[in-house]
């Protein structure tokens, strides 16, 4: 038996040992186990995650111009907020270290003065990619920080990038008008589903904040920490932005006929599956985001959003195609060059990592004019 099987037996005896001694858990508490154990977890081993070599991919992986764009709406941000000295950037889940090296890459190129100003913070749960990105950043101006927030006071921007979609969820059904709850419980040591009562009233009262009804059999996924972990950015802010992009979708969207199987998916080198109780702690668990009620979170804390649309608008308002008018000028190999147009076509096609969304807000500054939610802008 090889470690990587010996470790997903460990993690599997665990969760079962848990179910024996307390009964069914929530897919919420299974989750948190499953991706986050600090020793056995999906994010805390140093498998790598994320690229060829991993279970999926994300923007960063594609081209460090998403980076540089991003780079672009930070500096517009700094400028709106007056040049703050430091601009504090907080990343939350940073992965392999590649939007920090991107954005400040490309501002210590092309505006040193923003570069001089910005304060890059990471805040990461997995200790093996704590390590990681430590390794590939360490000549950068990057510091890390303990714990699930920065301390408060500060002025600039919380980023973050496919990050809401895996924190820990529960799980419901509509069953005859009532709604159930899915949990996680064991028969004969093996782990399975089962519905019972609502583990908190908090699940009926998302859905009615969210002004949603299920139909009947509908299968859907409840976030409530994402609400929890938005005010916890906006808290940390004294004035500025919080920029998150994810893959999700409006309320009204999710939680209609659409999606009635739910949107829960895995991912394991590369394919996606439906099946979270296999491969524990060594695939990615996730679900769309419900960016309805981040919005919702965002006013609740005192907050504005500023705006929302995709992603493949925000990187175009922001001038991603130029890049291809700047590689004529930069003299790029034709091969090149080709390289960086399929680059630009993925981060910005619909179906793909372009209609991810792109959600910002903003705290102690009056609405601003941005240009990445220029184009496409959608009501929230």
């Amino acid at each position: 038996m090889t470690q990587h099987s010996e470790d997903e037996h460990d993690l599997r005896e665990l969760i079962l040992a848990e179910i024996r001694s307390a009964g069914p858990i929530t897919f919420e508490r299974y989750m948190e186990l499953a991706l986050y154990h600090p020793q056995l977890g999906y994010y805390s081993g140093a498998r790598p995650r994320i690229g060829p070599d991993g279970d999926y991919y994300t923007s960063t992986d594609v081209s460090p111009l998403f980076g540089a764009t991003i780079g672009r709406q930070l500096r517009e941000m700094w400028e709106a907020l007056k040049r703050p000295e430091p601009f504090t950037i907080v990343e939350y889940g940073a992965g392999k270290g590649l939007l920090a090296a991107d954005v400040l890459g490309w501002a210590g190129a092309t505006h040193p003065d923003f570069y001089a100003a910005v304060e890059y913070q990471i805040i990461e749960r997995s200790p093996g990619m704590r390590r990681y990105q430590q390794q590939r950043l360490g000549t950068l101006p990057v510091r890390w920080v303990e714990g699930d927030a920065p301390l408060g006071g500060h002025i600039g921007c919380a980023i973050s990038n496919e990050v809401a979609d895996a924190l820990p969820f529960h799980r419901i059904r509509q069953v005859d008008g009532v709604l159930l709850e899915l949990w996680v419980g064991a028969s004969d040591g093996n782990l399975r589903e089962e519905l019972r009562p609502p583990s908190t009233p908090e699940l009926q009262g998302y859905l009615d904040g969210a002004g949603v009804a299920l139909c009947e059999g509908h299968t859907a996924e409840i976030n409530l920490r994402a609400t929890t972990w938005m005010h916890a950015q906006l808290d940390a802010l004294r004035s500025g932005f919080v920029l998150t992009v994810d893959y999700g979708a409006t309320a009204d969207r999710l939680y209609d006929g659409r999606y009635s199987a739910g949107t829960l998916a895995c991912y394991y080198r590369h394919t996606q599956n439906t099946a979270p109780f296999e491969r524990i702690g060594k695939q990615d668990i996730t679900a769309h985001v419900d960016f309805s009620t981040l919005a919702r979170a965002v006013r609740d804390a005192g907050a504005e959003v500023t705006g929302y649309t995709t992603q493949g608008y925000f990187l175009a308002a922001l001038g991603l195609g130029d890049a291809l008018t700047d590689g004529e000028r930069r003299h790029l190999s034709p091969r090149e060059f080709e390289r960086e147009r399929i680059a630009i076509e993925q981060l910005i096609r619909p179906n793909g990592l372009g209609g991810f969304r792109v959600l910002i807000a903003h705290k102690g500054i009056e609405q601003p004019s941005l240009r990445g939610i220029a184009l496409g802008a959608e009501a929230l």
